[in-house]
C-alpha cells in the first residue's frame, strides 16, 4: 500500500471512530514556560465540545500576539486553566485519541499548562494530522517549514477555505476538514 492510500485509510478510520477528538490551541508563545490561552475541542462530526479562552499566569509573547491577536485584555475575564481543565478532563476521560495539526506542539503546551497548576494530563494517544498530511501529499513545494506543510498550505493544496486562521476553533475545524478530505481521497490541487 502506498503512502497516500495508507494515510487515506488512517483518515477513514478517524472519521468513522467514536472517541476521537480534534483539538487546537493558541498560546502565550512557543517556549518551555508558555501556556494555552485558547482551546477548542471538536468531535469528528464538527460538534464543538469545548471552546474557551484561558487566562494565563504568564505574559503573552509579542510574536504570539501578532499571530493570534489575543491580548491580555482579551483574556482578563477568561477562566484560568484549572477551571478549563475540569471541562477538558471530562472530554479526555471519554476520548481514546486526540488529533491535532502539529501534535507535538499542542500536547507539549497542554502538558506545560497543566504543570503550571500542578495538574496531570491523562495518558492518552495523540496523532498528528500535520505528519499524516506530509505522508499524503509528499514534501511541501517549498522548504519553508522543514518537511511539513503549514495548515494554511495543506488546506490550499486540497482546495479547503480557512476563514478565521490562528483561532483555536477555526483551526480545529480546519484540521477536521483536512482529515475528512484525506479520508475521501481528495486530489491535491498542486
Amino acid at each position: 500500500m502506498d503512502r497516500r492510500r495508507r494515510t487515506q485509510a488512517w483518515a477513514q478510520a478517524i472519521c468513522s471512530s467514536s472517541g476521537v477528538v480534534i483539538l487546537d490551541t493558541e498560546t502565550t508563545g512557543i517556549g518551555s514556560q508558555d501556556q494555552v490561552i485558547e482551546l477548542a475541542v471538536l468531535d469528528t462530526h464538527g460538534n464543538v465540545l469545548l471552546e474557551t479562552l484561558v487566562k494565563p499566569s504568564c505574559p503573552i509573547d509579542p510574536a504570539a500576539l501578532r499571530v493570534h491577536g489575543l491580548s491580555e485584555a482579551h483574556l482578563a475575564h477568561a477562566p484560568e486553566w484549572p477551571v478549563v481543565y475540569r471541562e477538558l478532563r471530562v472530554i479526555f476521560d471519554r476520548a481514546r485519541l486526540i488529533v491535532t495539526y502539529n501534535a507535538p506542539f499542542d500536547r507539549r503546551l497542554v502538558e506545560q499548562t497543566c504543570r503550571c497548576y500542578g495538574l496531570r494530563l491523562p495518558d492518552l494517544s495523540w496523532d498528528c494530522a500535520m505528519r499524516r498530511f506530509a505522508e499524503y501529499a509528499g514534501p511541501p513545494p517549498t522548504e519553508s517549514w522543514r518537511n511539513y506543510h503549514r495548515l494554511s498550505e495543506a488546506l490550499q493544496r486540497l482546495g479547503i477555505p480557512h476563514p478565521g486562521a490562528h483561532r483555536a476553533a477555526a483551526d480545529a475545524e480546519a484540521c477536521r476538514r483536512l482529515v475528512r478530505a484525506m479520508a475521501a481521497g481528495q486530489p491535491l490541487r498542486f
